[in-house]
């Protein structure tokens, strides 16, 4: 990723880490101190990836914490609880409860959509982005100056969202005609629906990625090329998000308090599934997900991982 657009991203969710913080912090205008809840977690800080950050900079601003970035495989020290993907988090780490998950969707440009449709019988699942590998939107019913199908994936060596989505496509085998298909791959599931707003129909016409990913920019499609259409496979991987921390004070709380009914409630806001209920609020856009499909063993894991070195 170009050195402007990292920026660009990390200038983003800096912004709403700030605005968290600033929620937080303000003292009332007449000086006083603001009161401290018995529950606050304030103790400790909340660590997530990009794709969580609006769910957990609100949850943060609830919990009188704060909230910054989680990379894949780091340690983000004492007195932080992280909530990840279970293989993003470094075996030092305690991990712990599920608290959230998301399924692997597919989001296409509207116009995209509605041919793919047409050509696939109606429904655009794993086998209809499968059968348009390697082909030009003219021989699947679209205009020829839309030029040929262009898929997009997040890194599947890098986060175990990534590999859930590739898992969703290469399980049975990589698609034939995929690497043509291929034009837009990125760090994460954040970073490339970033990228797909960002590039347009230029770079992909399609994403597979996380259902949380994709609602966080749901909202911001319209205004960068047209409306984004979610369809479900079924069965489909889902991403099981943890909480995980190398202790220090206030952990235990802070985790406590995410795990509770009325926030892991509020979660669907954000197009997160709670872990313990079913997700209420949900983005307009949003459907009903694809059965899961059990969790990967380490064979099957090293397998699409060096499919997916294939490629590159």
């Amino acid at each position: 990723m170009s050195n402007w657009r990292s920026a660009l991203i990390a200038a983003t969710v800096g912004g709403l880490i700030l605005l968290a913080g600033f929620l937080i912090e303000r003292a009332p205008d007449d000086g006083t101190t603001p009161p401290t809840s018995p529950d606050s977690a304030s103790e400790a800080v909340l660590a997530c990836p990009a794709a969580l950050m609006p769910a957990c900079a609100a949850l943060a601003a609830e919990l009188g914490t704060t909230v910054r970035s989680y990379l894949a495989g780091s340690d983000p020290g004492p007195g932080t609880v992280v909530i990840a993907p279970a293989g993003d988090i470094p075996a030092e780490l305690e991990t712990g409860e599920v608290a959230a998950r998301s399924p692997i969707a597919i989001a296409v440009w509207q116009d995209r959509e509605g041919v793919l449709k047409t050509h696939c019988g109606g429904t655009v699942d794993l086998t209809c982005l499968s059968s348009a590998f390697g082909e030009s939107w003219r021989d699947l019913g679209g205009l020829e100056s839309w030029g040929d199908f262009k898929l997009g994936l997040a890194d599947a060596a890098a986060s175990e969202a990534g590999l859930a989505a590739w898992r969703a496509l290469a399980s049975s085998g990589v698609p034939a005609e995929l690497d043509a298909a291929l034009r837009l791959t990125s760090a994460d599931d954040a970073e490339l629906m970033a990228d797909l707003l960002l590039f347009g129909t230029a770079r992909a016409d399609a994403v597979v990625t996380t259902e949380v990913a994709i609602a966080g920019q749901l909202q911001n499609a319209p205004g960068r090329g047209g409306r984004l259409v979610v369809w479900y496979p079924d069965p489909a991987p889902w991403v099981t998000y943890v909480v995980a921390t190398s202790g220090g004070k206030g952990t235990d709380d802070l985790i406590a308090d995410l795990l509770d009914g009325d926030l892991q409630s509020k979660l669907g806001t954000f197009g997160l599934r709670p872990a313990r209920s079913e997700a209420a609020g949900l983005p307009e856009g949003l459907g009903v997900p694809g059965i899961a499909l059990p969790d990967l063993d380490e064979t099957k894991r090293a397998t699409l991982l060096d499919a997916w070195n294939g490629l590159r």
